[in-house]
């Protein structure tokens, strides 16, 4: 084989395992898609909402439902079981998804739901700036009142994690930063039924209990609420909004 050949076939073989190379970074590096990529399963059914009651009995204190990461393609479905049951929740959102679903903010509004802060789009606040963080939450803040909400008063940084940075850029947008006492891990593809337990498992008065509407395993998500509901009033909690 000639130089020049033998030159044009190692350069072959380099690029092909560049471009292999390229393609592994990007299935480990990028991110799960979300549910907006995809498309919902219908899991409400009537049977389920006709078998809703909406007494909320306090004898023992109350619980707050949250979900993050919307608003989505389940959220609709959340929706529908939290009116049936005569639920208010508060939805902590992401400021891109607000900006491209403002129907679905709106409707959370007008059931009695609060909707907050999650950041623009899910990273690490505490690894950013402060110029980058003030544009997460700042943004987030316009998409959310854009779309017809009261300013947020809420921040639930994105995996809990802050900084004294983050914190300080919060307080300057009017936000106080809230995480949560009880984590379903419903994001992690757990059934509805592990879903359910761990919150009725954990719940004591004051719980504030983490939940997913936007995530593509979503659908156990709100195949565990009505459990969740019924087994808190069961036990003699009301739910409420995270600020009650």
């Amino acid at each position: 084989m000639s130089l020049t050949k033998r030159t044009l076939a190692e350069l072959g073989v380099g690029v092909g395992l560049l471009a292999l190379t390229a393609g592994l970074a990007v299935d480990v590096l990028s991110p799960p898609r979300r549910a907006g990529a995809e498309k919902a399963r219908t899991v409400v059914t009537n049977a389920m909402l006709q078998a809703a009651r909406t007494d909320n009995r306090c004898t023992r204190g109350r619980v707050a439902l949250t979900f993050d990461d919307g608003p989505d393609i389940y959220t609709p479905q959340v929706l529908k079981v939290l009116r049936a049951y005569r639920v208010r929740a508060t939805f902590f959102v992401m400021g891109q998804k607000a900006a491209a679903r403002p129907d679905l903010i709106r409707a959370e509004v007008a059931d009695g739901n609060l909707v907050e802060n999650h950041s623009w789009n899910h990273p690490h606040l505490a690894d950013l700036d402060q110029a980058q963080i003030d544009w997460q939450l700042a943004a987030t803040q316009q998409a959310i009142t854009a779309a017809g909400a009261p300013a947020p008063t809420l921040i639930r940084p994105p995996f809990g994690n802050t900084s004294a940075t983050v914190d300080g850029e919060a307080k300057l947008l009017g936000l106080r930063v809230i995480r949560w006492s009880i984590d379903t891990d419903d994001w992690r593809g757990r059934e509805p039924g592990d879903i359910a337990a761990s919150v009725l498992d954990q719940a004591v008065p004051g719980s504030v209990v983490l939940m997913h509407d936007g995530v593509r395993q979503s659908a156990a998500t709100v195949q565990a609420l009505p459990t969740v509901i019924r087994g808190l009033r069961e036990r003699g909690f009301c739910t409420a909004l995270a600020t009650d």
